[in-house]
């Protein structure tokens, strides 16, 4: 392929740190710092900043490594994702998932220093690993089936925010750690609808996933118990917490929209044959990033509210 522009080198890039999850990073970063803060200038402190960017940094390269190891497997239904990394090309993208490494491992060492827990080390180190372990060998957490879904709920919520939450002064209590696992499993139930999208060209590559051990209906449907249960989770930890107030109702509007988007989805494809029932879906886990911002970002309102009567 030809040497892409400047202005094209910059826009690949960006794709394959997928921009349209960036949003839904914010309350991963915010609602842990909210709830851990107990004097509102730690969230004006270089920590916080640091830890904004670490975060970002390791979503980045979990997305770079994805892009990058299923290239030739998105060629067919993710066409942007194949053609950016090759439009860059492979050593460039690999030199890029070294640079933002050595960012995050230089940032948790900073943050260490600073905060005196010197247990972000390895929280960070497990995490890079782990998201690396995602996507390639020898463990390749993508094709383990069901432990995809404890790997994405992992290093996608309940580590990072374990992380933001460490780089804040004092320890989480067990009622916010337990609030981490509940969140991770309510969006990875999200997230398991979008997997199932993959089924066909991930039964054709050999991929051992998630959707592809349920199948599509058993997706869906895990995926809304999964929902259902972890929105239940979050709620009964904000109210431990603290008074959510009408946060909480501002929550469970989100949720329950998501949950009847769902259903609306299973409903339709339970009993129809794999090629139908994906022609019903794809359309609809379109909407899959909208509909992690809103429970996101309606937890995090809940948060505020959680603050703001303390």
């Amino acid at each position: 392929m030809t040497k892409p522009s400047k202005r094209q080198f910059i826009h690949d890039s960006l794709t394959i740190r997928r921009p349209e999850f960036m949003v839904a990073e914010i309350p991963i970063v915010m609602i842990p710092a909210l709830l851990m803060a107990s004097n509102p200038s730690h969230l004006v402190r270089w920590q916080f900043a640091a830890a904004f960017a670490l975060i970002y940094l390791t979503a980045n390269f979990g997305d770079m490594i994805n892009c990058l190891a299923d290239r030739d497997l998105d060629a067919v239904y993710k066409t942007r994702l194949s053609s950016a990394v090759y439009r860059l090309g492979v050593g460039n993208v690999r030199w890029q998932l070294r640079i933002t490494c050595a960012a995050v491992i230089a940032l948790s060492l900073l943050l260490a220093v600073g905060t005196r827990h010197w247990d972000l080390i390895p929280l960070v180190g497990v995490e890079l690993l782990w998201v690396a372990q995602y996507s390639v060998p020898p463990l390749h957490f993508k094709r383990r089936g069901l432990w995809q879904m404890v790997t994405l709920c992992a290093i996608i919520f309940a580590l990072p925010m374990t992380i933001v939450a460490r780089t804040l002064p004092g320890y989480p209590s067990w009622e916010l750690l337990l609030f981490f696992v509940g969140f991770g499993t309510m969006q990875e139930g999200i997230i398991l609808v979008n997997t199932a999208e993959d089924i066909p060209e991930d039964q054709q590559a050999g991929l051992h996933t998630s959707a592809l051990v349920l199948g599509l209906s058993r997706s869906v449907a895990v995926g809304i118990a999964m929902v259902a249960i972890g929105g239940a989770a979050c709620a009964a930890c904000l109210t431990a917490i603290g008074n959510p107030s009408w946060g909480l109702a501002v929550f469970m509007l989100s949720l329950l929209w998501v949950l009847w988007e769902m259903v609306s989805i299973w409903l339709r494809v339970r009993r129809q044959p794999l090629t139908a029932g994906m022609a019903i879906l794809r359309p609809r886990a379109r909407r899959m990033p909208l509909w992690i911002t809103a429970t996101g970002l309606s937890v995090l309102l809940t948060a505020g509210f959680v603050v703001s009567h303390r």
